[in-house]
């Protein structure tokens, strides 16, 4: 076997193993090339990934912006109301010490009673009464109302925003 591998002349023995070279580097190159491809694809995917997660942040620090200038305004809103029931209430005590004033003069004042004047009286107070209660509940309705309408606003406003989005 040595003897007939001995008549092979070397200048095909040196191309044999030339061409067992060229194939396994043929071989090692696609290998590589495979792997590139396999790391481009992953790299890709994760800038991809984070272009996807930079623009969900963006988009989530403009809804939080929307929302945060949403509540700025209902506060705002909520501020106006409460000075306006402020306000309200201020009119509603000077009315009714007005009216206290109106009904102890009335009782100061020397006219002849009537018959009957003393039940006018009562009803007179009475009535002061009642509508001293009724402005102080139409108040305090009138304003839960105001507060209510303000945050239902509120809360159309950042859905509309977040929607929007």
């Amino acid at each position: 076997m040595t003897a007939a591998l001995k008549l092979v002349p070397l200048w095909v023995w040196a191309a044999l193993g030339l061409l067992t070279s060229i194939g396994y580097l043929a071989w090692r190159l696609d290998s590589v090339k495979a792997d590139r491809v396999a790391v481009t694809l992953e790299r890709d995917t994760a800038q991809a990934k984070a272009a996807s997660l930079a623009g969900t942040l963006r988009l989530q620090r403009q809804v939080t912006h929307d929302i945060d200038q949403v509540a700025d305004d209902a506060k705002a809103n909520a501020d106006h109301v409460t000075a306006a029931v402020a306000v309200a209430a201020d009119r509603a005590d000077s009315l009714q010490q007005q009216i206290t004033s109106l009904l102890s003069a009335r009782k100061s004042c020397s006219a002849p009673a009537t018959a009957g004047g003393k039940t006018r009286d009562d009803l007179a107070a009475v009535l002061a009464d009642l509508r001293r209660s009724a402005d102080e509940r139409a108040g305090s309705l009138a304003e839960a109302l105001d507060r209510s309408r303000i945050a239902g606003l509120a809360c159309e406003a950042a859905y509309s925003a977040a929607q929007n989005r």
